[in-house]
């Protein structure tokens, strides 16, 4: 299937500006919006639509038709029905509401791609006060940690110097009863958990760590009883999340209306694999750019596949 639609010097030519005009008329797309999405300047789109384009037009009215049957090839194509409320997405709901109503901490941790992050952001979107930083090596030490969160609270003078970094901090979460959210907690050591630990205990909020495995067995394993025992005893809930549950799988499926047991059945077979629901949501994505609109059938997803792991 192709976008390019060739144009002849009259009919077509004012059948696409007369198209453009009405999409303007309805304020499904502003003026600003088609220039940009075309690659043409404003006042150009002004000037074709009013018939005052000094040069010949056909060149612009082409780019814009082409424009206008990518736009109807993306319509007609199945939607990305976004955030899906999976079995998994419930219970990580239930615990960060958990966390919240209570101030206690809480430790949702397993493989890649399950749906934690994706999850956890939806219940941000979803209530007030929830606060979410993504820690990494280079936002792993005890200041970066503190200076990451203090820019989610919005804290834009916040010191850098660790100690009234901490007492800033104090100050603007104290009263608030809200929930602070670390993904990819799994980076972080001891020394840096614990100044959590004493931060959310002080200003009594909430605190869900997400993360890999390593979150949870460095709290149980070898020196916990040294190291960890006093972060561990005020864990409240902990949950283990090891891989995509067919129930996830079917519902990302339900989302994307595939009805078909092979492709369904196709579909759960790759969720086994590593990165899970993330690389099943990748691999429809870019089945429905190869279906030009069509229905995403076993042999479009079994192609998206092969192209994504590059067989």
């Amino acid at each position: 299937m192709t976008n390019v639609v060739t144009l002849d010097q009259n009919g077509n030519s004012q059948d696409v500006l007369a198209r453009v005009k009405a999409l303007l008329e309805q304020s499904t797309v502003t003026q600003a919006q088609v220039a940009k999405e075309v690659g043409i300047s404003p006042t150009t789109v002004n000037q074709l639509l009013n018939g005052n384009y000094k040069a010949d037009p056909v060149a612009m009215v082409q780019k814009l038709a082409n424009w206008l049957t990518a736009r109807d090839q993306r319509a007609d194509a199945p939607r990305d029905p976004g955030f899906v409320l999976t079995e998994t997405a419930k219970q990580i709901r239930a615990d960060m509401t958990y966390a919240l109503t209570t101030q206690s901490i809480v430790i949702i941790h397993g493989s890649s791609g399950v749906g934690k992050t994706t999850a956890l952001r939806e219940f941000q979107r979803n209530n007030n006060n929830v606060w979410v930083i993504t820690t990494s090596p280079s936002r792993a030490t005890m200041t970066e940690c503190m200076y990451e969160l203090a820019m989610e609270l919005g804290m834009e003078n916040a010191p850098r110097l660790r100690g009234p970094l901490a007492r800033a901090l104090r100050r603007r979460l104290l009263n608030t009863k809200g929930l602070i959210v670390v993904d990819e907690a799994d980076h972080l050591d001891r020394a840096t958990l614990e100044e959590l630990r004493i931060l959310v205990e002080e200003v009594e909020v909430g605190m869900v760590l997400f993360g890999n495995s390593r979150v949870y067995t460095q709290l149980t394993g070898g020196q916990r009883s040294e190291d960890f025992a006093r972060l561990y005893s005020r864990v409240a809930k902990k949950r283990a999340l090891t891989k995509a549950k067919k129930a996830d799988v079917m519902a990302v499926a339900d989302a994307w209306n595939i009805d078909g047991a092979a492709e369904r059945d196709l579909l759960l077979r790759i969720s086994e694999r590593p990165g899970a629901l993330r690389l099943v949501n990748k691999i429809l994505k870019l089945a429905v750019m190869y279906s030009g609109g069509e229905p995403l059938t076993e042999a479009i997803l079994r192609h998206a596949f092969n192209e994504l792991e590059g067989e």
